[in-house]
């Protein structure tokens, strides 16, 4: 899942006239229609749309992004991954066949709907944006100006959000440095249900608690963890749903000047 921004305008702009070529597909396309596990593999490991990429469409035509991901959200096209000059990377809609393995169809609507929502927060604020966290400290819109905030949405019974906290913590010390740069988590669970997990559970975010409704109501989140990097003009910049993704995300050199 997630998307990048910096080159959004340009495409919605001028991809309609790009005359740029599809490139060589990359490991495992052929195989991506031969069964759930097949194309689960692929999906997984190959579509990162927190990474810059130029669209296609089923005709092999360059398109808008906001065409591209308007299509897949239809939970009718496959993703496939080429690899242009250059070293580009190219993801390419392909028409999901109407014999296609039933949990195909029924993951793909899933996810492409919940990666539709995400792309589709790309450049807004995040609304009511107001947080206390469990030490009482207060973060918002205005007071976080001029930071990059580093944002994890997750629970406490969800075991992969849990899993991935050493390796959070390890982003957490590698930015310690960092002024204008800040880790802050949303939780479901209670706060004193938080306090008695981070008895035992390290983790170095700041924590705020209380927000259930919040996640699955106002910003419609549908897949834990989420993690969102809101850039300093305070608009969502990069949303991946791993500590993996996130890492590849900081390591740019847009986060790193």
């Amino acid at each position: 899942m997630v998307f990048i921004m910096c080159t959004m305008t340009f495409l919605l702009n001028s991809c309609a006239q790009d005359e740029k070529k599809l490139g060589k597909a990359v490991s495992g396309t052929n195989q991506v229609n031969s069964g759930f596990e097949n194309w689960w593999t692929y999906h997984s490991n190959k579509i990162k749309f927190y990474k810059d990429f130029t669209p296609f469409d089923a005709h092999d035509n360059v398109v808008p992004l906001d065409t591209f991901m308007k299509q897949y959200s239809t939970g009718e096209y496959i993703v496939l991954k080429y690899m242009g000059g250059n070293s580009e990377v190219q993801y390419k809609l392909e028409k999901l066949d109407k014999n296609a393995n039933e949990e195909i169809k029924n993951t793909l609507r899933s996810i492409a709907y919940t990666d539709y929502q995400d792309y589709l927060r790309l450049g807004k604020p995040l609304p009511d944006f107001n947080f206390t966290d469990l030490n009482g400290n207060q973060f918002d819109s205005l007071n976080t100006k001029g930071k990059y905030v580093i944002m994890k949405f997750w629970f406490i019974g969800c075991v992969p959000c849990v899993t991935e906290m050493p390796e959070l913590n390890k982003l957490v010390a590698e930015h310690s440095n960092r002024k204008d740069m800040l880790f802050l988590s949303l939780a479901f669970d209670s706060d004193q249900a938080l306090r008695t997990f981070l008895v035992k559970k390290q983790f170095d975010y700041k924590v705020v608690g209380n927000k259930k409704a919040y996640l699955n109501e106002t910003l419609n989140v549908r897949a834990y963890p989420t993690h969102l990097v809101i850039n300093k003009e305070g608009q969502v910049d990069r949303i991946c749903n791993s500590a993996v993704g996130l890492k590849s995300i900081l390591s740019e050199k847009e986060y790193n000047l």
